[in-house]
């Protein structure tokens, strides 16, 4: 690898797991390697393992002939990290030799990673137009004020990982009918539901600390999000295009199981389009209004992250709308998944999550931008999701 001296190679970097082949994120591995070619790119597959003490691999996957096979790592031209893992210092010392342009001056990165919900929310806070989407956040500390924010909002806490994904390590805070009892309900690490109830401040704190010694948390006021007892929510996803210019690729809504905090298809969620789903839900003018709002903010979100991270190359953005229609940004995710776009059938809008990434690849490849820098670009004058008009973009 390359195939050719025009063909470039990237190497994608995903979370190990048991199994063939023995990774996660096989379905976008395979539909980038499918695609590869059309951009003149070779795609290998490299499993991270959780143990920081095991080397990187010397040995990736690459997809042939309708099954993964091992190839030797050589020189790659681009880094693509889709791990959810993060990467020790020697692991990104070792990538950087690896890439073709890894130096100090440049990165061999197709995109930046987010750092956590505390600080991407941190940043969104400096974008005044962005204020009235902004949930109450506050990190949580030892001896938090609970019961404070509970008397504000009196449907419940909500409280999240900073660092989570697909809905595990989630739970919802609420006060029983009693005056002395709590109870809380949500996904363990495994995505399974508990629920515990509590008789006493005191035993309720000390569960809390346990949960904040064991990884940084942040605390939200809980918001009704939900249609007939059915939480859902909008997944915008802003990719980069071939000319390296944000555009909105599409707009699914995922809607939870009965019952359930969290409306992550990991969690036994489904998926639909987004227009057909708001239209029954709001009536014409409120889906209208809230998709508006989803095509403002995905205009403002992107350059505004990329300012203060680095440059990125797609967002998922999820958003939620209340009973009245108030729309709220709940997340912002730089290594989005695909499953709901692949789920809710429009064959087009899921073809453009997996090209999109490798036509901006083989953008950047060309022109040699593998920097930080952000410029501003024009905006097309077409939209790849009906109902929206195009969003204004930056890109680099």
């Amino acid at each position: 690898m390359p195939s050719s001296p025009s063909t470039s190679t990237i190497a994608i970097l995903v979370r190990g797991a048991e199994g063939s082949p023995p990774f996660s994120d096989e379905l976008f591995c395979r539909r980038l390697s499918l695609e590869s070619h059309r951009y003149d790119l070779d795609i290998i597959v490299l499993p991270i393992s959780g143990d920081r003490d095991n080397p990187l691999p010397e040995k990736g996957y690459i997809y042939r002939n309708g099954q993964w096979k091992t190839a030797p790592v050589s020189k790659v031209q681009m880094l693509m990290d889709r791990c959810l893992l993060p990467l020790p210092r020697r692991w990104r010392q070792q990538l950087h030799e690896l890439a073709l342009f890894g130096s100090r001056h440049n990165r061999p990165y197709w995109s930046a990673s987010l750092p956590g919900k505390w600080k991407v929310h941190r940043a969104l806070t400096r974008e005044k137009q962005l204020s009235r989407l902004l949930v109450p956040t506050v990190l949580l500390q030892p001896h938090a004020s609970w019961e404070q924010w509970l008397e504000r909002w009196p449907k419940g806490l909500f409280f999240k990982p900073v660092s989570g994904t697909h809905g595990k390590e989630t739970f919802r805070l609420t006060q029983g009918n009693e005056t002395h009892t709590w109870t809380i309900e949500g996904r363990d690490k495994d995505n399974e539901r508990f629920q515990r109830t509590f008789y006493t401040r005191h035993t309720l704190s000390t569960w809390l600390e346990i949960q904040i010694a064991h990884r940084r948390m942040i605390m939200q006021p809980y918001l009704d999000l939900s249609h007939d007892g059915y939480p859902f929510d909008i997944r915008a996803l802003v990719q980069k295009n071939g000319h390296g210019r944000w555009t909105l690729t599409g707009c699914m809504v995922r809607e939870g199981a009965e019952g359930s905090l969290t409306s992550n298809l990991h969690g036994g969620g489904k998926a639909y389009p987004a227009d057909p789903y708001l239209l029954d839900r709001y009536g014409r003018m409120r889906a209208s209004t809230i998709l508006e709002g989803i095509n403002h903010a995905a205009a403002l979100i992107p350059p505004l992250l990329e300012g203060q991270f680095g440059r990125l190359a797609e967002l998922g953005l999820d958003f939620g709308a209340d009973s009245t229609g108030r729309l709220w940004l709940l997340e912002v995710n730089s290594k989005p998944g695909r499953s709901s776009f692949a789920e809710a059938g429009d064959q087009h809008m899921q073809t453009l999550t997996y090209t999109q990434p490798l036509a901006y690849a083989r953008y950047l490849l060309q022109q040699h931008v593998l920097t930080d820098v952000v410029r501003p670009m024009k905006m097309p004058n077409t939209s790849s999701t009906a109902g929206l008009k195009p969003i204004p973009i930056h890109g680099g």
